[in-house]
């Protein structure tokens, strides 16, 4: 395989080189085979490293490497930082302190490119702009401005020749990756080929401001109805792929506790507020901030929260946080067998011993017997959870990961602000509305009728060889044989059946109301006692109904 597919990637190459040789990963050097082609940097692998490098532990070497590295390694790091079922704790807490910093651009550099963003002249869209940036980071550079309209915002602008850059460093990655999976069995067991693309596709859309526009008119749709939490206005007129235009917020960073203190806002009421506007997007809307560190929070008057920064985001399905609340309800139940098979359907078709891990899983949840669901460390549970996983070689689902990095740098800012703070105190009500939706009268009904509407379907459109006798077809082929009449008396029946439990699921719950009306006085009490009559009327009613259905297939 040639990595060196141009002379521009082989400068890369020796650059990467260099930086690995001076933070003392001679051994990753000589592993991939590539010290042969690096020239005089070969030369090095022989050398002593300084004693302030060799001091320092591996872990702490790499984030120094992948700072010097640049914005894509920089990335690359962050996005490890998230994955707990690959890395330990150890790794992750120094991957997480990853800063990407860069030197500033005098603003000449940026004008060519943003008014070819804008279609148009700076001073025919804004009547003022900041030459001097606010804040710089590898890919962009945010100025402040003031439009015609006396608008205060910001624009984030991508800076000229980084996406070039990018996509020459993905391209090297992506080889080396294939190199480490072709000639190491361990590291082919963490995938690392898939892990480069899935960073590839997540790096790219970061790349892509409009998406992180997108994401923040999202978040503030399914937040509306919180009033003490403020998420930046868009700018469509001028927001693109290279360009992101907002709403300026002035406020307080997160981070500043003492100015916090001086302004007499009230920290522990602010720590309360961003947890549960953060959980309320996780449980609720599945589409979460997957970044909440003080740096993304601008406090405002009132103990009003500002958000800030939505280029990393977390998606949650509905099936994903249903196995989330299962899992949960199984530590609390006690429930190893069902919580192996979350697991299970977490390894997506990837194969695990079930009898270990089972035992494994029921060592887990022992910890935490007895634990409230208040007082249950979730963060601690999913962390657990990825190292069992991790020592199956099995990958935790990257929307769960970046659960876990959203609960652990929530924690994090909760902390900071307020030392008594307590992670699941705001998630408690949320959990406990989302179980006992999940197990309402109605959402069984609803599934109930799912369910017996995929075995219609099945019945329908089956699969060879599952159903059916089978007779021989045009051509020799074996195709299922169905008499139609017996099958729409299947349906019918089936579909009796839906309709039956249903009217079961109706009458329970009736039967639960008219007994609590019964404990009122006057009018309802007596309202409920004929409720409770007609119920048991209408249950005797479909006992012999059942009974006589039965009798009539015996005979």
């Amino acid at each position: 395989m040639n990595i060196f597919s141009g002379a521009r990637e082989f400068t890369r190459l020796r650059e990467l080189i260099g930086i690995l040789l001076k933070y003392g990963f001679d051994d990753l050097v000589r592993w991939l085979g590539v010290e042969k082609r690096a020239g005089w940097l070969g030369r090095w692998l022989s050398k002593e490293l300084p004693p302030e490098i060799r001091r320092q532990p591996t872990e702490e070497r790499l984030r120094l490497a992948l700072e010097e590295m640049g914005p894509t390694f920089v990335k690359l790091g962050q996005i490890l930082a998230t994955r707990v079922d690959l890395l330990p704790p150890e790794w992750i807490a120094q991957l997480e302190e990853l800063q990407d910093q860069a030197a500033a651009l005098p603003f000449s550099q940026l004008r060519g490119q943003l008014e070819k963003s804008l279609g148009a002249k700076i001073s025919d869209c804004f009547r003022e702009v900041d030459e001097k940036p606010v804040g710089v980071a590898s890919m962009a550079q945010v100025h402040r401005a003031i439009t015609h309209n006396g608008d205060e915002v910001v624009l984030k602008i991508r800076k000229p020749g980084i996406e070039l850059k990018i996509e020459d460093d993905l391209r090297l990655m992506l080889q080396l990756a294939e190199i480490a999976e072709a000639q190491s069995p361990e590291m082919r067991k963490y995938r690392p080929v898939e892990i480069m693309q899935e960073f590839e596709r997540s790096l790219t859309r970061e790349l892509d401001f409009s998406i992180e526009a997108r994401n923040a008119d999202r978040i503030r749709d399914n937040l509306r109805g919180i009033d003490y939490v403020k998420v930046p206005r868009i700018y469509w007129d001028w927001t693109c792929n290279d360009l992101n235009v907002q709403e300026y917020i002035r406020g307080i960073p997160a981070k500043k506790i003492n100015e916090l203190d001086r302004a007499g806002l009230d920290r522990k009421q602010i720590a309360r507020r961003g947890a549960r506007i953060v959980w309320k997007m996780m449980l609720e809307d599945g589409f979460f901030h997957a970044d909440p560190h003080p740096g993304n929070f601008i406090i405002l008057p009132g103990n009003r929260i500002g958000m800030l920064d939505f280029g990393m985001v977390g998606r949650l399905t509905p099936t994903r946080r249903d196995q989330l609340i299962r899992l949960i309800r199984c530590v609390i139940m006690q429930e190893p067998e069902a919580a192996t098979m979350v697991l299970v359907e977490w390894a997506s078709g990837r194969y695990v011993n079930r009898e270990a891990l089972n035992s494994e899983v029921a060592n887990l949840l022992e910890r935490f017997e007895g634990v409230e669901l208040a007082d249950l460390d979730v963060t601690a549970l999913l962390n657990d959870v990825a190292a069992i996983l991790r020592a199956h070689s099995v990958r935790l689902p990257t929307d769960i990961t970046l659960l876990v990095k959203a609960c652990i740098t929530l924690e994090g800012f909760g902390r900071m602000i307020d030392p008594e703070f307590q992670l699941m105190e705001e998630a408690t009500p949320l959990l406990r509305k989302t179980l006992v939706n999940r197990y309402s009268p109605r959402v069984f009904a609803k599934a109930m009728r799912t369910r017996a509407l995929d075995v219609v379907e099945k019945i329908y459109n089956p699969s060879p060889g599952l159903l059916g006798a089978h007779v021989e077809g045009s051509g020799g082929s074996n195709v299922p044989y169905f008499d139609p009449d017996d099958l729409e008396k299947l349906v019918n029946r089936m579909e009796k059946a839906s309709h039956r439990q249903t009217r079961a699921i109706l009458l329970a719950s009736l039967f639960v109301v008219s007994g609590l009306m019964i404990q009122a006085e006057g009018v309802t009490r007596a309202v409920g006692i004929l409720s409770l009559l007609s119920c048991t009327t209408y249950w005797l009613w479909m006992l012999a109904s059942i009974w006589w259905t039965e009798r009539g297939h015996r005979s």
